[in-house]
């Protein structure tokens, strides 16, 4: 009972200081360009197979690749498309089929110029975890995921994030059976 009522009161301190932490990003830092953010685009060519695509997924430990057909973005695969639209098909070989078929076609894209923050409302508007950034030729020179996004943010961050105890823990410990 003596270590319920001392954790509740820790507690009742870190939920106080909490309330009164007023750090926040500037505009500069929240409207950076995303080509300060993001990183090479891992592409493959739109006739290439949907093994090749999970080859490369693995490879190179990303979630996307970006399909291209003559150096020009058409489509984006990922971890979802295996997922969600792959793993309900009766599929024995995955070499026999195109990553056209699974692809999403057309995807949203952003320029280099464009800001952190945009890439934040688009992937929030469009539940995107990965946008394209292309030239003006439409070509994929990068690629930005909410991993880079939220990376960027704790940078500015880190000692409320490295010292603040995560809260489902805290719930957890509320709770009666603690799992």
């Amino acid at each position: 009972m003596l270590y319920e009522q001392a954790l509740n009161d820790e507690l009742a301190i870190m939920d106080e200081a909490l309330k009164h932490n007023t750090k926040r990003l500037s505009p500069h830092e929240i409207q950076a360009p995303l080509g300060s953010l993001m990183c090479a685009p891992i592409t493959i060519d739109i006739g290439a197979s949907v093994k090749a695509a999970i080859d490369l997924l693995i490879e190179h430990k990303v979630g996307t690749v970006l399909v291209v057909s003559d150096g020009i973005l058409r489509g984006i695969f990922g971890e979802r498309d295996v997922l969600l639209k792959l793993m309900n098909q009766p599929v024995d070989d995955l070499s026999g089929i195109s990553v056209e078929q699974f692809m999403k076609a057309n995807p949203k894209t952003l320029t280099t110029t464009d800001s952190i923050d945009t890439a934040i409302l688009e992937m929030a508007k469009g539940g995107y975890r990965h946008i394209p950034i292309v030239d003006e030729r439409h070509r994929p020179v990068g690629l930005v995921s909410i991993r880079d996004i939220i990376a960027h943010i704790v940078e500015h961050f880190l000692e409320e994030v490295l010292t603040l105890p995560p809260k489902p823990i805290r719930d957890a410990m509320k709770a009666r059976e603690g799992a």
